[in-house]
């Protein structure tokens, strides 16, 4: 399986040079974790940005309705679009909706993949952690979602996004104090908890052990001015990042694995 390493160096050097206008046109292909925060940042930011010069990716972003995104939702057994969904937890019924919804769409991308048994279970849990993180701390108006399974490539790319107050900023609003980013997202991944409670099985290191032993995949994540990458064979090492991304970034990449999955191995 091809790295998520290069795509998301890539997402880096966009976010180094994108002040006032994201140029994408010279872009042929983007994956998630570049598609995703940059339609956040153009959208959310009002930014102006250059369409790609090349019709395939022109069309494709064009299908996702770049840069903002989908509101009505569109099944399909290969993709999540580009999804934009409010952060605020408004009632019940809508909370309850919204994590249906998507749920449907990780079975309908998973189940008819012929997934083996419990990858959607372990990736379901991941998600819905990581959307519940967004709507219970970021303090973000909304978060984003895609999604895109390769055939060829036989691995699922996701991306979740958030323009919140990032890992540290959670913290920092429960007087929980440390010296910067990377040393929030340190606490985060040793499974320090903002919550009054912490919860068995909940957390950033629950669902990174699910992504990276459980399911073979790769993480990233971005807070800040933070980065974290993990896989199967390399453990989470937490750097500082060159950029500063005012919010929350998770991708992760998943191969077609016909190896059953138990994630209750991965709950602490």
């Amino acid at each position: 399986m091809e790295s998520i390493i290069q795509p998301t160096k890539n997402l880096i050097q966009f976010l180094k040079i994108s002040d006032n206008k994201v140029d994408l046109s010279s872009m042929r292909f983007l994956h998630p974790i570049q598609i995703l925060p940059l339609a956040a940042m153009i959208s959310e930011k009002s930014l102006d940005y250059i369409p790609p010069r090349n019709s395939e990716c022109a069309s494709y972003l064009g299908k996702f309705n770049f840069p903002d995104g989908l509101t009505e939702f569109v099944l399909s057994p290969r993709f999540i679009p580009i999804y934009k969904f409010s952060a605020a937890k408004s009632d019940e019924k809508s909370t309850s909706d919204k994590s249906n919804i998507l749920k449907n769409l990780l079975d309908i991308c998973l189940i008819k993949l012929g997934s083996p048994e419990g990858l959607v279970n372990a990736l379901g849990l991941a998600v819905d952690e990581i959307i519940s993180n967004i709507e219970d701390h970021s303090d973000a108006k909304y978060g984003w979602i895609n999604a895109q399974y390769y055939p060829n490539l036989k691995y699922l790319d996701m991306c979740i996004v958030d323009t919140g107050i990032t890992i540290n900023g959670k913290y920092k609003k429960v007087g929980m104090i440390f010296e910067n980013d990377s040393e929030a997202l340190k606490k985060a991944l040793e499974g320090e908890s903002s919550k009054p409670e912490k919860i068995r099985g909940s957390g950033l290191p629950t669902f990174t052990k699910m992504i990276t032993k459980g399911l073979k995949g790769e993480i990233v994540i971005i807070s800040g001015g933070a980065i974290v990458y993990a896989s199967e064979n390399k453990d989470p090492v937490v750097q500082k990042l060159s950029v500063r991304w005012d919010g929350t970034i998770v991708s992760l990449r998943i191969p077609k694995n016909n190896a059953a999955v138990d994630y209750t191995d991965f709950i602490e």
